[in-house]
């Protein structure tokens, strides 16, 4: 069984899904393929990450219509049997044409409006939606209407194989308290200007810590000025992107992760932290934190903005070095259990096979004149600038961010 699912080989959690679930999903017969597609894709393509099923489609081609047509010309060339769109643009636009004997499914991975959108379109092809934790699962049907005999709840796996050294490590040895943080540095969604009034709040409560800080974003200065003195005298440290074989030894150095979302999906650094044996602090975001952590047994949950509560379960970890460690013990073990990829791999192979039995759908593909960007897509400069130069002017913009955050 031949699966075509719209990533781009990079550093983010569309990513890591297809890196996690490529080889289990091969035990069970489904082949994954990552697809990339266009010019603005191929501007995002890291070769880092790259593997032998990744596949760059029309990487010089800025008009969707062609890149749509470039991708069912592919699929019909690979014989795919399944297309999980994702957030593809060309690939999303590309379902009304996909030949009738293509399963379309979708898989919903974070909870914003524009994302649950994405994930229903091509309504009328979806054989099954995968929804990564009961929050989503619970907005898919109940506020964005969505058929719930469809949707299949199948939280992320990921191989505990890379943190054996993490996990065996003991927590609390050093005489300060060790914090991280890995993750994109944008507060919208990841709440990154939490982080100056947690370590203001653990100061007040003489607290001994250090914090490592690792990732690149669009707020990264402005967090840098919020934790100037801290970097100046040594105990904040940003290092900036690091490679995903980096990240076990990250954690592995790592005593509390600190994890100060708004709203996520099913988030791979909270689970690769708690595999890895470090103790998690997260904000209250139903269905999702409260799903992935056990409160005071394999971390802790608060409310949005409960800087004090935090700081004083911090401070009692730091209090009592054993039970820092008998939670990390359970972090880990839970995660390890929870979270095993083979699991993942093996509900999500149940799912395929079954929608592979099934009849095809009566639908006869749409005429490529009648091809249309959905309006999920639609942007109001469209119609004032061409793609190419928006291109550029997006390619610009990347170039004056990295210039500043590096």
């Amino acid at each position: 069984m031949n699966v075509a699912y719209g990533s781009v080989p990079k550093d983010g959690g569309t990513f890591t899904f297809y890196r996690n679930m490529r080889n289990p999903l091969s035990k069970y017969g489904v082949n994954l393929y990552c697809v990339s597609v266009g010019k603005e894709q191929a501007a995002l393509w890291n070769n880092d990450f790259v593997d032998d099923n990744c596949f760059l489609i029309a990487p010089n081609t800025h008009n969707v219509k062609s890149q749509a047509k470039f991708f069912v010309d592919w699929c019909v060339k690979m014989q795919i049997n399944m297309v999980i769109g994702v957030n593809s643009e060309a690939i999303l636009c590309s379902i009304p044409h996909l030949p009738a004997h293509i399963r379309i499914l979708s898989r919903c991975a974070n909870a914003f409006n524009h994302g649950y959108n994405l994930t229903l379109m091509g309504n009328d092809r979806l054989e099954a939606i995968f929804a990564i934790s009961p929050k989503l699962k619970h907005d898919l049907i109940n506020k964005y209407g969505a058929n719930p005999d469809l949707i299949h709840l199948i939280p992320n796996g990921i191989s505990s194989n890379p943190y054996k050294e993490a996990y065996k490590e003991e927590r609390g040895k050093s005489d300060v308290l060790r914090l991280g943080f890995l993750g994109r540095l944008e507060h919208n969604q990841k709440g990154i200007m939490h982080i100056p009034k947690i370590l203001n709040e653990l100061e007040r409560s003489k607290v001994s810590f250090s914090l490592k800080i690792a990732g690149v974003g669009k707020d990264r200065k402005r967090l840098e000025r919020s934790l100037r003195n801290r970097i100046d005298n040594g105990q904040v440290i940003f290092l900036g992107s690091i490679k995903p074989q980096e990240v076990p030894l990250f954690f592995k150095n790592i005593d509390i992760y600190i994890f100060p979302s708004h709203f996520e999906g099913c988030p791979n650094a909270l689970i690769e932290s708690m595999i890895s044996g470090c103790v998690p602090f997260s904000w209250n975001i139903k269905g999702i934190t409260d799903f992935i952590i056990k409160n005071n047994r394999t971390g802790f949950i608060h409310d949005l903005g409960d800087y004090k509560g935090m700081s004083k379960n911090i401070k009692f970890l730091d209090q009592n070095r054993s039970i820092l460690n008998q939670f990390s013990k359970n972090s880990s073990k839970d995660a390890k259990k929870r979270f095993d990829p083979d699991k993942t791999a093996r509900e999500y192979s149940k799912v395929l096979k079954y929608v592979d039995a099934k009849e095809f759908l009566k639908i006869k593909p749409l005429p490529w004149k009648k091809f249309k960007i959905d309006e999920n897509f639609e942007r109001k400069w469209d119609s004032i600038i061409s793609r190419s130069l928006r291109y550029n002017i997006k390619l610009f913009y990347s170039y004056i961010n990295k210039t500043i955050n590096h």
